[in-house]
């Protein structure tokens, strides 16, 4: 559940994520897997996102690549 702090913000899906990174849904699974990438869980075991954090990740991921090519 999110925090009381954010009970108002909307939370995202890994689908939403994936749109809004355009990348495919797997890649999201693996910043998850990774622990790239903040998340919530909801009691049935749900993962949920918040647009800040997702938006983070996408930079740092993008900054390291910058840095470091492969």
């Amino acid at each position: 559940m999110p925090s009381e702090r954010f009970a108002d913000e909307k939370l995202l899906t890994k689908g939403e994520v994936a749109q809004l990174c355009r990348v495919e849904i797997r890649t999201v699974d693996r910043w998850l897997s990774a622990g790239r990438i903040a998340y919530q869980r909801t009691p049935s075991g749900r993962a949920l996102f918040r647009r800040e954090d997702v938006l983070t990740c996408v930079t740092q991921i993008r900054t390291t690549r910058l840095r470091d090519p492969r």
